[in-house]
This record gives structure tokens, sequence and C-alpha cells, in this order.
């Protein structure tokens, strides 16, 4: 596997030129935490399908016009699991990436594992085994050792193919359309269910909210079979639980409101049903 070390402002200069032309880049990033709500982030590693290119985001100070293919509408960034890797990017740049395909989020909209890592759905999707030796790396630490420079770049490496026969798969299914909505509502970094104060015990007890979530959670699970869609994406207990409170707290009609389009038209007959079932409609 061959890659380049981007660590000065010229040649990310001319990187960016050339990944502007791209039509879409496999993209990850190595960071490390340094607080609860702080991120440094250490490297960004790009695919363009030709060559790996591992930028020092340590060594470069950041400007906008070196890093445009990341905002460009026109290069789609393949991510895996892209949430802390879209924060840390923030966290350089102080803007949010636009374009965004998640290789993860597709993997469970097509009925696999919402929480599978890259390298096991690389051993399922291309049969190949990939170093996870520096999972656990100090990546603040100069210079960065060839292992460390290797596993990064093993990263991005199969990004595109992946990307080609999901998004495929996607477009085959009609689930295209819920897949970028999903995507947008996680690239705005919003939650689709907010929580209140107010007591929901008075309105309904303890057991009956129990037994709501019980035949709830029966509903998004025929609900994820049928549509062969991973029940965890479709609706988590932990989403299920919120849902119920939104309801209690405010109505049905708001709760419905806050959902995406595509879990909205999935879920609505159904909940409006059992919402009557329990009086709360």
């Amino acid at each position: 596997m061959i890659f380049n070390l981007i660590d000065k402002p010229d040649d990310l200069e001319f990187l960016n030129q050339e990944l502007l032309q791209s039509s879409h880049v496999g993209v990850d990033t190595e960071f490390r935490r340094t607080t609860k709500d702080n991120m440094k982030l250490s490297l960004i590693q790009v695919n363009d399908g030709e060559e790996i290119y591992l930028i020092d985001c340590l060594q470069i100070d950041y400007k906008e016009e070196n890093c445009n293919f990341l905002f460009s509408k026109d290069v789609i960034k393949i991510f895996h699991s892209c949430k802390e890797d879209l924060e840390a990017v923030f966290s350089w740049t102080g803007q949010n990436l636009v374009n965004i395909f998640d290789t993860q989020l597709a993997n469970a909209f097509l009925g696999g594992s919402y929480s599978i890592g890259y390298q096991d759905l690389v051993i399922d999707k291309i049969d190949v085994k990939v170093d996870k030796d520096e999972t656990r790396s100090n990546w603040l630490r100069r210079p960065l050792t060839d292992s460390q420079l290797r596993y990064a770049a093993s990263d991005v490496e199969f990004l595109s193919d992946l990307y080609m026969e999901l998004e495929e798969k996607l477009i085959s299914e009609n689930k295209i359309d819920w897949f970028y909505e999903e995507i947008t509502s996680i690239i705005d970094l919003k939650s689709y269910l907010e929580t209140d104060s107010r007591d929901q015990n008075q309105i309904l007890s303890k057991a009956l909210q129990g037994e709501f979530l019980d035949e709830l959670n029966c509903i998004v699970e025929s609900l994820a079979q049928e549509k062969e869609v991973n029940k965890t994406l479709l609706f988590s207990k932990k989403s299920q639980k919120l849902l119920l409170h939104k309801i209690l707290n405010s109505n049905l009609e708001e709760a419905l409101d806050n959902l995406t389009t595509w879990r909205k038209d999935l879920i609505s007959n159904h909940l409006n049903q059992l919402s009557k079932a329990y009086d709360l409609i």
C-alpha cells in the first residue's frame, strides 16, 4: 500500500486542486479527545481511488482555500461511522462537511449491523483483512511511526469499493432517498426527539408505559424485517422511549413531526393505532 504524507501547506494546496476533480473520495480521521467536549485533529486520510494521502493537521494551519474538497458539493466524501470524524474535522475547520456517504449507515439500511466496524465490513463485503494494531495509538505524538501511518492509510483503502457496492444496493432496493435523508440529519447534528420536564407518570402509569413500549418494539421488529432495515437504525429502544416521552408530554402529531420522513412514513399508521389503544389521542 502506497501513501503520501502531506505536511506542508504548498503540498496541501496542490492536493486540494487535484481532489476537487474527483467524483468521490474515501475519508477518515485520527484524533485525540482531550476532554469530553473537545477534540484535537491529528490526520485526515484521503483516498481518491488512485493514491492515499495523509494530511498532517498538526503540521499545517487550516486555510479554507486549501481544503475546499471537503466542502465541495461536487465531491462525495465516503466515511465509515462518520459522526466523530465530522466532529473532529469541525474542530479544525469550524465548518460542517457536505455530500457525505457513510458505509456503516448504508449497511444498516440494507439490513446489516448498525454497529459494524470498518474492518468487519471490509471482511464481509470484500473478504480482505484490515490491520487493527494502532487503534489505541497516540495520534498527537510526532513523528508518527511507520506503523501508525500504514494503519491510518488502511482505514481508507477500501472505502470507495464499499461505496460502489452499497450505493448500488440502496438504489436497487429503493432506499437511497431514506439514506440521504438520514445522513443529512446526522450532518446537521440534530436530535429528532427532544425531552422536556413534564411528569409523564401523570398521564400513563409506569406499568402501562412498559406495555406500550413492548408493543411498539414488536411493531419496530416487524417493520425492520419487512423492509430489511436494521432494527436499531429504524428505532432503537432508547429512541422508542424518547418517542413515548414526546407523545406523553406534547402530542402524537408533534412527536411524529420530529421524525425523519422515511421513519414517519413507516411508523405513523402503526403508532396512531397503538396510541388510540392506550387513549393517548
